[in-house]
């Protein structure tokens, strides 16, 4: 995709090595007049930084020198949880064990099964699983749930990379929907410990050991998510997204549970997004069980489009689990760089939080005085829209994209009553 005017340039730093700032957008171009630069520090993620992208001769130097002063703070805190992962009477706290990714081990841990859903996308699914190929942890399996497909196009992409590489597998579920394919891969994955990522990221070589370490660190722990960072903002539609959607912003780890680990937020545990997302995140098999798997009537290309995600942290919640979210687990996504794409998922991210909130209203899990308390903070959820807005330069149709996305959770909410109506009319419940 050519970068537009006001295009921001994405790059990787670690400020514990040599090497130069590395591109994840592909090189600097005219468009691009800043740099976002995603800083870390023993593979850990501080946070980002921003700089004038060019003169690219100097760019690793502005780059750190930047993050001296702007993540003075998380470099301290990252300095003291490495020393007290160092220690030798073995008194690190769960921060020190679960927040270091050079002391994870690389091998010889919890074995890991990479999911991958897709359908009809094999280009990019091919893209995606050569960067978890490049992930050295082990063990680990890569299985590919090939999703109502209308060819025969990702089985054969999916053999090809498989042909030199015994990690890579492949299943199918005929049935459409998201949930559908991740409850098959969850039925055919080999390990116990089952990581979710999406045909458009792009996995950090460090992604499955800093999901282990999120297991091992707190045997309470069901789930582990993590930071999923943009990929790319050459476009408005990229930059509307990216601030939009809160996926990419959160760099202290965190645990969440009903007890101790509890969210301010009057809406805790139902708040929508806190935990993280279906692009990024690893649970245990057994757990996923226990609550009954993933809501067939939820997720991509099911009658509520999306939430099976939001769903699914809720209820592993509900049910005693505790889940960690660690920024060191991370993926790169790569977001709808057309408005008409954009338009799309906006409208299908509205839908699937709207079902995700009829479905726990119906179960009477959400009461309507906390729908009530959440609905009367639009205004914060309306500046997050105006802001990404000005960030993607929309002008007019950042309007109606808040409108597509209201009018999205309005529908999703109406369809998922009637869905499940219908499927309890089939069944006689």
């Amino acid at each position: 995709m050519t970068a537009t005017a006001g295009a921001i340039w994405v790059g990787l730093l670690d400020l514990d090595g040599a090497a130069p700032v590395a591109a994840v957008s592909g090189p600097v171009r005219a468009q691009h007049g800043r740099a976002r630069i995603l800083t870390r520090m023993h593979d850990a993620p501080l946070g980002y930084v921003s700089v004038p992208a060019r003169p690219e001769q100097t760019l690793t130097e502005r780059a750190a020198k930047e993050a001296v002063t702007v993540l003075a703070e998380p470099l301290r805190r990252h300095a003291d949880t490495d020393d007290q992962a160092a220690r030798a009477d073995g008194a690190a706290g769960w921060a020190a064990r679960a927040t270091c990714p050079h002391r994870f081990p690389a091998a010889g841990g919890a074995g890991i099964s990479v999911i991958i859903c897709s359908r009809d996308r094999a280009a990019g699914l091919a893209e995606s699983v050569r960067t978890v190929q490049r992930c050295t942890y082990a063990p680990l399996e890569i299985l590919v749930v090939d999703n109502a497909p209308s060819s025969d196009e990702t089985r054969r992409v999916v053999a090809a990379l498989g042909r030199d590489d015994p990690r890579v597998r492949y299943t199918c579920e005929p049935r459409p929907g998201l949930s559908r394919a991740r409850n098959r891969g969850l039925a055919e994955a080999t390990f116990e410990i089952a990581a979710f990522t999406d045909d458009d990221t792009m996995a950090d070589p460090g992604w499955p050991a800093a999901l282990a370490a999120g297991f091992a660190a707190d045997p309470r722990t069901v789930c582990v998510t993590g930071l999923v960072s943009s990929g790319a903002l050459d476009t408005g539609s990229e930059r509307y997204f990216d601030a939009r959607y809160s996926w990419g912003e959160a760099f202290e780890a965190r645990r969440y549970d009903l007890a101790a680990h509890r969210d301010p937020s009057r809406l805790y545990p139902f708040s929508a997004g806190i935990f993280g997302t279906g692009a990024n995140f690893a649970v245990r098999r057994d757990a996923v069980a226990a609550v009954g798997g993933f809501d067939p009537l939820l997720g991509a290309g099911s009658p509520g489009r999306g939430g099976e995600d939001l769903d699914m942290f809720v209820r592993l919640i509900l049910a005693g689990g505790r889940l960690s979210y660690l920024p060191s687990a991370l993926v790169w996504h790569w977001h709808r760089a057309h408005a008409d794409a954009l338009r799309e998922q906006i409208y299908s991210y509205g839908y699937g939080l709207g079902a995700y909130l009829a479905k726990h209203l119906l179960d009477r899990q959400l009461p309507l005085s906390l729908l009530g308390h959440g609905l009367g903070r639009a205004d914060v959820v309306l500046s997050r829209m105006r802001r990404a807005g000005q960030e993607g330069q929309l002008r007019a149709d950042a309007s109606r994209m808040a409108v597509l996305e209201v009018r999205g959770t309005l529908a999703g909410a109406l369809r998922y009553y009637r869905a499940r109506r219908g499927a309890r009319s089939a069944t006689g419940a």
